[in-house]
């Protein structure tokens, strides 16, 4: 993986997730650590051939592909690190993320990889909107929750680094069903960001983009098409059989128990979503949890 510059002071390293450094004379915060040992180790070869020494670690939010690679990264520098408030329990402690997958119970060992299962990583420092002064650079930290229940962005320079914010139009192409945790506070974030100006906006998955607005649409229009998806499977069905008739909708095809599984929360999501806008109802019924369309 070769380091590419986005501005004056910010770089990152493409890949499955994009990990930016922000450069400033010989020092560094790194934002995102990718998903494992193999993304640290890029890291630290991407620093040491711009010939500087990272200070700091921001993590976005605590999916384990956005810190997994803090584990390998903190045996070579004593750094802090800096991450949300209630993303920080699950960095500290990864097994909550394949628990809280399967509905808090202990987690499949189909469950239990790298992708959904990082190593633990220390935080120092909880994030907050405003701003952050780190190796003389003026972080402003924005609050784009619900990808994440708690996710934030970066401004630097006029480089947006929207971490999962925002996706990539290859990851739209290739995820009809675009992972969320709270959507109303998803398309509020999105819908937020049109407020920005940047020349260039970094999405956790995809490539940069120098259009901003058409990007946030790109995204708010995968938005509405998983919802519109899901609302229509809603024929008093439980959540499990919505995922399945929004999968046929969306022409998904489900491989594997990681991805059934996320695919499940998502679909939660959406739902609770849509019962929140009045659009859905929710019925304990026969010992089934069943969701339906209220009408217009």
């Amino acid at each position: 993986m070769a380091i590419e510059q986005l501005s004056e002071h910010v770089y990152y390293l493409p890949g499955g997730v994009n990990a930016a450094i922000l450069v400033n004379e010989k020092e560094a915060v790194l934002v995102d650590t990718g998903g494992d040992k193999n993304y640290g180790r890029e890291l630290k070869r991407a620093c040491e051939s711009l010939a500087v020494t990272p200070v700091a670690i921001i993590n976005t939010h605590s999916h384990a592909d956005h810190y997994g690679g803090n584990e390998y990264l903190l045996k070579h520098y004593d750094v802090p690190v800096y991450a949300p408030e209630f993303e920080a329990s699950i960095i500290q402690s990864p097994l909550l993320e394949p628990v809280y997958l399967f509905g808090g119970a202990r987690p499949l060992p189909e469950l239990m990889n790298k992708w959904l299962l990082a190593k633990p990583s220390k935080v120092d420092h909880f994030l907050a909107q405003g701003k952050l002064e780190l190796i003389g650079l003026n972080l402003d930290l924005l609050d784009t929750s619900g990808h994440a229940h708690r996710h934030f962005s970066l401004l630097v320079d006029d480089v947006l680094i929207a971490a999962d914010a925002l996706f990539g139009s290859s990851v739209i192409d290739k995820y009809p069903l675009p992972f969320g945790q709270d959507i109303g506070a998803q398309i509020a974030s999105a819908q937020k960001l049109k407020d920005v100006k940047v020349t260039t906006t970094l999405p956790g998955h995809g490539n940069p983009s120098r259009q901003l607005l058409d990007l946030i649409d790109l995204n708010l229009a995968a938005f509405e098409r998983a919802s519109n998806a899901i609302f229509t499977a809603a024929q008093g069905l439980s959540s499990e059989e919505i995922l399945q008739e929004s999968c046929r909708i969306l022409a998904i095809e489900l491989n594997d128990l990681p991805r059934y599984f996320l695919n499940l929360c998502v679909v939660n999501a959406y739902l609770n979503y849509l019962r929140t806008e009045g659009k859905l109802s929710l019925e304990l019924k026969n010992n089934r949890l069943l969701w339906a369309q209220i009408a217009s």
